[in-house]
């Protein structure tokens, strides 16, 4: 026998698990489950947050960081007082410097490589650099997920997810949280009920430029009234929390095909972030969707850059230069354009947009491996000191936090682990990362566990 709750699953093609992404307790509060906020603790300076996600570890000692030892040391062996860890991927030579070129830029000074002339030509005074971000994940895996959820192994919340559980949503017809072209789709949310994770934004084929949310078809005929006529059966029933996911799976039918349908923005736009670009396209279709979300609602978005097209992601082992070359030139003009967007708009005074890896690089080239002994002309990954930038919702523009060595191996002054900077992302949303909590296993977890301290330096 077909149950009502089974109807309503097959009715809605999969679109119940879309919905499921948003908070049904919207900004007033919190649902019953956990001990959850009655208020924020003080004035949010952000209402909302784009995270762009360099996925496979940007090198901060090629782009931010600058580090003139480099040069000096060319060729030789890192000096007896900077010790690699004792676990890397591969064999460690010696020093290579950047290939890339450096200079100051903009009135703050910043010293920045050539990798992105966009950004640092037009936006290098509104950045807000944290320089000692570090953690112990030397892998990809479990470096994202400490990035993401503070824990390299087990699996817990994003923060996305605790956001959502916290702050609930700010447009009733789409998700609080959305994931756009995710290299790990939907992300688990830990022991925080599902319909807290993200929403994923890909493309249908990897042939498309189009990118869309998967099963968000059409309405199927007279789906208003068969909404109507369930809510009458429900009324015989105990509130289904499955029936209010359905119903904002048919709100979104609404609005969400307007909203990922960027043909409909001026020429202008679409030139701005690069659309129709070779390489530009891609990326700039993302960080558009990104800009339309946030200004429909949307408090949570993350935007993945790892396209193999350059080399493997930003994860260059080998042929350094050219990988992040290329990787650099897909991404630089549509960031540029999105801070340009936001800023015109006036909502970079209340998004936060956060750019970086999950790890950076090493100041040495690795070989092959330890048998061959091949050079491979790249860097290792690096978790102990990487470079993080912020922009907008009341960072310090043109400020540079912490301090790596002199070969930019170890973060050495005013270091931030990951929970400082949860808590410090938390603080910006006016949460206080000590009361935001959950109930599970018989105590209550929070995003820094018992960790973590805001880095107010960087506010302004």
């Amino acid at each position: 026998m077909t149950t009502r709750r089974d109807w309503l699953r097959k009715s809605f093609l999969g679109l119940g698990s879309i919905a499921a992404a948003d908070l049904l307790a919207r900004d007033r509060g919190l649902d019953a489950v956990g001990k959850g906020l009655t208020k924020l603790h003080h004035t949010p300076r952000a209402k909302r947050i784009i995270y762009i996600f360099l996925e496979g570890g940007l090198s901060q000692i090629d782009s931010y960081d600058h580090k003139p030892a480099l040069e000096k040391y060319a060729g030789k062996p890192l000096p007896e007082s900077i010790r690699p860890p004792e676990f890397t991927f591969a064999k460690q030579g010696t020093v290579i410097p950047s290939p890339f070129s450096w200079e100051r830029w903009g009135k703050s000074g910043t010293y920045a490589s050539e990798l992105f002339p966009e950004i640092n030509s037009r936006f290098i005074d509104d950045l807000c650099f944290i320089h000692s971000l570090h953690h112990d994940s030397n892998d990809h895996v479990t470096a994202k997920r400490v990035l993401h959820t503070g824990v390299p192994i087990e699996i817990r919340p994003t923060l996305g997810s605790w956001l959502v559980y916290g702050l609930g949503s700010m447009n009733e017809n789409l998700p609080a949280y959305i994931d756009i072209t995710p290299t790990d789709p939907n992300r688990p949310t830990g022991f925080l009920p599902t319909k807290y994770g993200g929403t994923s934004i890909d493309r249908p084929d990897r042939k498309s430029p189009d990118l869309a949310w998967e099963n968000l078809e059409s309405q199927f005929p007279d789906q208003e009234r068969h909404i109507d006529f369930i809510k009458q059966l429900d009324e015989l029933h105990s509130p289904d929390t499955e029936l209010n996911e359905m119903e904002l799976a048919f709100r979104m039918q609404t609005e969400a095909p307007d909203l990922l349908d960027v043909d409909n923005e001026s020429e202008a736009t679409r030139k701005l972030y690069g659309l129709g670009g070779e390489h530009t396209d891609e990326f700039g279709r993302a960080l558009l969707l990104a800009r339309r979300f946030s200004e429909a609602g949307v408090r949570y978005i993350t935007v993945n850059h790892a396209t193999p097209r350059y080399g493997n992601l930003w994860d260059q082992h080998s042929e350094l230069e050219k990988g992040h070359r290329g990787n650099a030139n897909a991404v630089d003009k549509p960031i540029a354009a999105l801070l340009h967007d936001l800023k015109v708009r006036g909502m970079l005074d209340d998004t936060l947009v956060i750019c970086g890896s999950e790890f950076g690089r090493t100041p040495t080239f690795e070989f092959f491996d330890g048998i061959t002994g091949r050079h491979q002309n790249g860097r290792d990954h690096n978790p102990h000191g990487f470079t993080t930038w912020f922009a907008g919702a009341g960072m310090k523009p043109g400020y540079h936090h912490g301090q790596t060595d002199d070969f930019g191996y170890y973060a050495v002054k005013d270091k931030v682990d990951i929970h400082d900077f949860h808590a410090t992302l938390l603080h910006l949303m006016g949460v206080d990362h000590e009361a935001l909590t959950y109930f599970h296993g018989g105590r209550d977890y929070r995003l820094t566990d018992v960790y973590g301290n805001v880095v107010e330096e960087i506010f302004s």
